[in-house]
């Protein structure tokens, strides 16, 4: 039994020893693949659109963050630093060069329930404020808070469990109507969600079985309280975007300027926001 250890042991080392600059070198290149592309990047031709995509993408992060924080029920000012960090990650272990990561609606809906369950606005008994903090934070926005980094946190830990395995592969598995559905749901709930903004209503949180249909069942109820101001505000922008988004993809090739009236657009409804 010792002869059979001792050959097992040599064998280990013998594989560790084996390992060649080169082969660490190609398990890094894997896993970082920022050090694949930024030895090879084109300076004089990707500097300056990589740089203006960058602005107007920031640009459109600021309402879109805020609006993602206040949908995972937490301070608007953390959906800012949520729009950060994932890019500042995603540029390091990322591998498309197309995608413009940052806060995702259908994860924020799932923060929020995690969230209205554990800190029901039911027990907003504390504190008015915190002075430790830079913000000012009461103890009940706290506490939010922090249940919702202990979420993130924790996807954050299946996420990278499921990079050292490469599960990423599992994603062939899924068939294009499978795919196709639960995009459909996802964007069926986060729009369900927006729907007391989008109306000017004040209503409880509802989750559960059918809590989708007590949710419609609720505005229906109380239709009375919708706000007209709200109402034809929502609708206003709504028909501007899809507008805008029409003429885009139809003349975007003819006139250049319609991308440019999209670009103003969303700095001046950023502008507008932050007023």
């Amino acid at each position: 039994m010792a002869g059979t250890k001792r050959k097992k042991k040599s064998a280990v080392w013998r594989k560790i020893h084996a390992l060649r600059c080169e082969d660490i070198k190609l398990w890094c290149v894997r896993r970082l693949p920022i050090l694949k592309w930024v030895p090879s990047y084109n300076l004089k031709e990707n500097l300056i659109p990589d740089t203006v995509s960058g602005i107007m993408l920031a640009i459109q992060q600021v309402p879109q963050g805020l609006a993602f924080a206040v949908l995972s029920s937490v301070h608007p000012v953390f959906g800012l630093y949520g729009s950060l960090f994932p890019v500042v990650i995603y540029a390091v272990f990322g591998m498309g060069r197309h995608v413009a990561t940052g806060t995702f609606a259908l994860t924020s809906l799932i923060s929020a329930n995690a969230v209205e369950r554990l800190v029901p606005p039911v027990n907003n008994n504390f504190t008015t404020s915190n002075n430790t903090g830079v913000l000012c934070l009461s103890e009940f926005e706290m506490q939010r808070i922090g249940v919702a980094a202990a979420v993130s946190f924790l996807g954050g830990i299946i996420q990278v469990a499921m990079f050292v395995l490469h599960l990423g592969s599992a994603t062939f598995l899924l068939t294009e109507p499978v795919i196709s559905a639960m995009t459909t749901g996802a964007a069926t709930h986060v729009v369900t969600s927006q729907v007391k903004y989008l109306l000017g209503m004040k209503m409880p949180y509802i989750s559960g079985p059918l809590g989708f249909f007590y949710i419609y069942a609720y505005i229906f109820e109380n239709i009375k309280s919708v706000q007209l101001e709200a109402l034809l505000l929502s609708l206003l922008s709504m028909a501007v975007l899809i507008l805008v988004k029409e003429l885009n993809e139809k003349f975007k090739r003819k006139i250049k300027v319609v991308t440019y009236v999209f670009s103003l657009y969303n700095i001046f409804t950023c502008l507008l926001f932050l007023t």
